[in-house]
């Protein structure tokens, strides 16, 4: 029981202490994951795991969909959501026809923009990078004072 708390407790405060760029590829990491294990659930004609992941990527997708600053990000913002609007559509159609193809496009399209957005992000100065990477070391260190554990 104390090492998953342990663990959500450290994802808690990795979370808390990430800058909202690095929150962002998560996001996008998390999707991908998410789809990727829906699509292995259909290949193994597992269809609950199928079904749990893929909800999981829909409301990541969604989440991503509902956070978009549509008055600053102008154009950019607009396109984002019409291509997460045909992703979660895609993955309705995927559902419907139980098509791991389609599941499988919705990964390549993330993937591609994951790419864009990690580029942009991790080009910032070594300086910033170096403060956050200190920042989530202190806050895993607590966590770990705080458990009296090695993680």
């Amino acid at each position: 029981m104390y090492p998953k708390n342990a663990y959500n407790q450290y994802k808690a405060v990795q979370v808390t202490t990430t800058d909202r760029g690095r929150l962002l590829l998560m996001m996008y990491e998390g999707a991908i994951k998410f789809l990727r294990q829906a699509k292995a659930g259909l290949e193994e004609q597992d269809i609950a795991k199928f079904c749990r992941f893929l909800c999981k990527g829909q409301a990541i997708i969604t989440e991503l969909m509902n956070t978009l600053d549509h008055e600053k990000g102008g154009d950019i913002a607009r396109d984002l959501d019409r291509l997460y609007d045909f992703m979660l559509f895609y993955l309705t159609e995927a559902n419907l026809h139980r098509d791991a193809k389609k599941v499988e496009k919705v990964v390549e399209l993330l993937n591609t923009i994951y790419s864009a957005y990690r580029e942009i992000i991790l080009e910032r100065p070594t300086a910033e990078l170096e403060a956050e990477e200190a920042a989530q070391k202190a806050g895993q260190q607590a966590v770990q004072k705080g458990l009296g554990i090695a993680l």
